[in-house]
């Protein structure tokens, strides 16, 4: 990711209606996984840090980035325990779940650092990731975060599966924003020149800014979470997937 973006990730995440429906789909999934909570968490690629309030309700987080900055962020937001990947390998600790939240599509092998994360785990843990969705839907964004890769359902499947998970669920979701990225990704691939990806700041700007329409935008893209409690979605521009560990 360019550097710069983690001070603007840093002051738009607590507010902004993506990340906010984001927490609220990933919040209902973990309830409905673990209700009595008390687990050890380590929150892999955790960034500025924005996910770690909602897991601190249901154990002791440790946060992993290889960023300085993101962990320098991390430390103002007043996550504890926050180590770069190497040195949280080298601790040897294990845990009940790691989460890796839009981690998995920045990383050229993902099954090698899958395999790195379930060594992590302890028997019967899991792995709660989501990931950008859809080849096609490749755009300016991917290119400013320096994404190797958008998934498919089958593709992320095929991933979870030869680093040694058993997947439990993969589902699509932001259903509701699929549409309309959809009709803007096709535009711009037939009728406008590829940008370069130093040049693409103003959009992320204008993408994320905070408007009238954030609270509405907020309560539709959160809205589902109340289906995906039960039931998968067929169609969404992200991924979530739980994996987990069976080893001995």
């Amino acid at each position: 990711m360019e550097p710069d973006l983690y001070d603007f990730f840093y002051r738009t995440e607590d507010a902004h209606w993506w990340f906010r429906a984001r927490r609220a789909v990933v919040g209902s999934i973990l309830e409905r996984l673990y209700p009595e909570g008390e687990l050890e968490i380590a929150d892999v690629g955790c960034g500025t840090g924005g996910m770690a309030p909602l897991l601190a309700r249901f154990g002791r987080v440790t946060g992993v980035d290889e960023s300085v900055q993101a962990r320098e962020y991390c430390a103002r937001r007043g996550l504890p325990r926050v180590l770069e990947l190497h040195e949280w390998e080298r601790t040897g600790a294990h845990y009940d779940l790691v989460t890796a939240f839009d981690v998995l599509e920045h990383v050229e092998d993902d099954v090698t650092f899958l395999k790195r994360i379930r060594a992590r785990l302890r028997p019967g843990g899991r792995l709660l990731l989501t990931v950008p969705a859809h080849p096609f839907l490749w755009g300016p964004f991917d290119e400013m975060n320096h994404h190797q890769r958008r998934y498919l359902r089958g593709s992320l499947h095929r991933s979870l599966v030869f680093a040694g998970f058993e997947v439990e669920r993969s589902t699509y979701y932001n259903l509701l924003l699929f549409p309309p990225l959809a009709a803007v990704r096709l535009t711009e691939r037939f009728l406008k020149p590829k940008q370069d990806p130093s040049d693409l700041r103003p959009l992320l700007e204008r993408w994320f800014r905070i408007g009238r329409a954030n609270g509405f935008l907020e309560a539709v893209m959160s809205a589902e979470r109340h289906w995906l409690v039960h039931r998968n979605l067929p169609l969404g521009s992200s991924l979530l997937a739980v994996g987990r560990n069976h080893a001995s």
